[in-house]
């Protein structure tokens, strides 16, 4: 039995639409491949599938020799671990006795559903989504994550949307990011000195900066603001530097050259004779790792889709105004438990998965992953949307750091190609997860066993 050419044939169905992609295990059973060797075959058979509709070849995401896990339990205290094949420490993280496998109709399964590759990071394939507007192309989505059905998901809300042609993207065309400096002073004759000395040299000091630091990446500041605060006997003045970048994340060349900025601030302060206490960068005022409603650090990105309501109402059997009342009940909730006017329900699992399978941001995901959804009908349609305010990203390298071959290879398999798509594609399938996951609430099958 030939396992390659098996793996073509369900490659060839799934890319003609005769099956879904979760069903290649299934099939590969059917064709005769024995367990768990049914399991490395479906996988090369997405894995196929996804670079003939990508046009990349997969090098960096490796597919391992055994893509499944295998659960044991402890014959000592009696608990079940779910370990991938490849592991080697074969004892009980609690007690350290040997683990014994379950029995064999129980024993494999695939590392996740919808399994492509990857060692550390289990890369999974959640479906293709295609957007319009301000972006225009089809994303295959690939996603990093462990065991669960997130990413099917994923796939079944990209299907459904699809189905109403390419969701709409407005997407803005910089990245922005903010750095702040903070002076404090004895008296408030000498902040206002020094606010007004700072604003008259801004032409001067603006180009300095932008030419040790900012030019070499397309980057430039867009805008000075100046906040007066107070506390007790402290008149502290804040200078916020705002910059802004087509592909690169910008984040590293900002803060040194509003440190550059800092610097020759405090040189004229000292020339011009105004004393100034404490001068610092208050990073407590610039966006730094703190979500915001306001774009203070990332890109505005939203996406949004136009679906009949008499097709709606017929997919959830009942009528939309119940569907709006669970969205704004839903809504109500977030705002009142967090104290923040966002939601953040799928999109706090998508958009982490979506960083660590590109690799080339970030980690600290908490910039991005706030968002707002919502719903609202006009005319005979309903529009189901989601805006996320300030998605951090570039895709160039910067001297933070190097872009791994995983990275890139992650990017190219996906289809993304600028900043601006990454920002698309992120908000394009974190939609389609709300718009499934909100679909099956109102249809009262979400966790319900329905």
């Amino acid at each position: 039995m030939n396992y390659d050419d098996i793996a073509k044939k369900i490659a060839e169905m799934i890319d003609n639409n005769d099956m879904a992609p979760w069903k290649a295990e299934e099939v590969a059973l059917k064709e005769g491949v024995p367990a768990p060797a049914h399991l490395a075959v479906a996988a090369s058979a997405r894995r196929l599938f996804i670079e003939e509709r990508s046009g990349h070849t997969f090098h960096h995401i490796v597919l391992p020799p055994e893509p499944y896990q295998i659960t044991y339990r402890c014959p000592n205290d009696g608990t079940q671990w779910t370990l991938a094949a490849d592991d080697t420490y074969i004892a009980c993280g609690l007690c350290g006795t040997p683990l014994d496998m379950v029995e064999e109709e129980k024993r494999y399964s695939q590392l996740v559903n919808n399994y492509i590759g990857g060692v550390e990071d289990y890369y999974s394939y959640a479906g293709e989504v295609t957007v319009g507007g301000e972006v225009n192309q089809t994303f295959q989505n690939i996603l990093c994550w462990g065991p669960g059905v997130g990413h099917l998901g994923i796939s079944a809300g990209c299907f459904q949307l699809n189905k109403y042609g390419p969701i709409e993207i407005k997407v803005s065309d910089w990245a922005v990011a903010a750095r702040n400096l903070a002076f404090v002073f004895d008296t408030e004759n000498e902040r206002e000195k020094a606010m007004q000395l700072i604003k008259a040299r801004l032409p001067d000091i603006i180009p300095k900066i932008t030419e040790a630091h900012l030019a070499q990446w397309d980057g430039e500041v867009f805008n000075v603001d100046f906040l007066n605060k107070q506390h007790h006997a402290d008149r502290i003045l804040h200078s916020c530097f705002y910059t802004r970048f087509k592909n690169h994340r910008g984040h590293g060349q900002t803060s040194h050259s509003v440190g550059m900025a800092k610097n020759i601030i405090d040189d004229l302060f000292t020339q011009n004779a105004i004393h100034c206490r404490l001068s610092v960068v208050g990073m407590g005022r610039d966006g730094d790792l703190k979500p915001s409603p306001r774009n203070r650090r990332g890109r505005y990105v939203s996406a949004r889709q136009r679906i009949p309501i008499k097709d709606y109402e017929k997919n959830i059997g009942r009528p939309i105004d119940e569907f709006l009342a669970y969205i704004e009940l839903d809504r109500q909730g977030v705002q009142e438990e967090t104290g923040w006017p966002a939601y953040t329900g799928m999109g706090g699992e998508i958009i982490p998965a979506f960083y660590r399978t590109m690799k080339n941001n970030p980690r600290p995901y908490l910039v991005s992953c706030y968002q707002k959804l919502y719903a609202e009908t006009r005319g005979g349609d309903v529009i189901f949307g989601v805006e996320l305010p300030n998605v951090e990203v570039g895709i160039t390298s910067s001297p933070e750091g190097i872009i791994s071959p995983m990275a890139r290879e992650a990017l190219k398999i996906a289809g993304i190609h600028s900043a601006k798509a990454y920002a698309a594609a992120v908000a394009a399938i974190t939609l389609a997860g709300e718009y499934n996951f909100s679909t099956l609430h109102i249809k009262e099958k979400m966790y319900t066993g329905r």
